[in-house]
């Protein structure tokens, strides 16, 4: 029996966190399920969410989460928030590799960096915290692009095809990233630099932000790539850990042992 004492508030919530988790779009009687409300209570919700552009619904009549929900966690507070949780992490991941260890994200602009900690052999490197580039530029930017999902992706498959980029092999390298787990990317923000970056990934395997280590080329070849990925996966790993809030859940089940 569906539950009818939750709030409005709560109910559409309980929607965006069942889209959150999903592995894809939704239809209404796949979320209504999930969240265990009437079809009709459920169609109510997200009629007022679609409204305000929270949710959207495709081709298909399925739902999938909206731009207004993706500004939000894009928001300058929100940056500000992941890199404050990532730092740690970071300068752990910087000193392990004795690299530049960031944390990107994906918005409608490009790839945006949030956080980067040199080790002490890069300090002297400015890189490129704060700035916004073309996804496919970096191992970041190919991450995100590999492991979001088609409505984030199709708008700078556009824009890729617009600076002249060849589609097809655009796209058989996101394949490979999702693949490998992992992408390396040499010289397309500067002729001197390269990456490795893998996916932060949360519920439902969705994309949350990329974490990458950034090096001079001659010190981060595609050889030595799949070592430091390696290296990168268990940072992000924690990282993912830290966002969901396992960390404090530990805290409060020794306090209460």
């Amino acid at each position: 029996m569906a539950r009818t004492d939750r709030s409005a508030v709560a109910k559409a919530l309980d929607l965006l966190s069942a889209l959150a988790e999903a592995d894809g779009p939704l239809r209404l009687s796949e979320l209504a399920e999930r969240v265990d409300l009437h079809r009709a209570t459920a169609y109510r919700s997200l009629a007022e969410l679609a409204a305000r552009n929270f949710v959207v619904r495709d081709e298909d009549d399925r739902y999938i989460l909206g731009w207004a929900l993706l500004r939000m966690t894009q928001s300058p507070a929100a940056r500000h928030g992941l890199g404050d949780v990532a730092r740690p992490v970071l300068n752990r991941l910087a000193g392990e590799t004795d690299r530049i260890a960031g944390i990107e994200v994906l918005e409608r602009a490009g790839c945006r960096v949030i956080e980067a900690v040199r080790s002490v052999r890069y300090q002297r490197f400015l890189g490129f915290g704060g700035e916004v580039f073309e996804p496919w530029r970096s191992a970041s930017g190919l991450v995100l692009l590999a492991f979001n999902g088609a409505a984030q992706v199709e708008p700078f498959v556009e824009r890729a095809a617009q600076a002249d980029l060849e589609i097809s092999d655009l796209l058989a390298r996101l394949e490979r990233v999702r693949e490998q787990g992992y992408a390396y990317s040499a010289g397309g923000l500067d002729p001197m630099i390269a990456d490795v970056a893998v996916p932060v990934l949360g519920a439902g395997n969705h994309c949350r932000a990329a974490l990458s280590v950034t090096g001079f080329v001659q010190d981060l070849d595609e050889p030595s790539a799949a070592a430091v990925a390696e290296t990168a996966m268990g940072a992000a790993d924690d990282l993912r850990d830290r966002l969901s809030g396992s960390d404090l859940r530990e805290v409060e089940r020794t306090g209460s042992d």
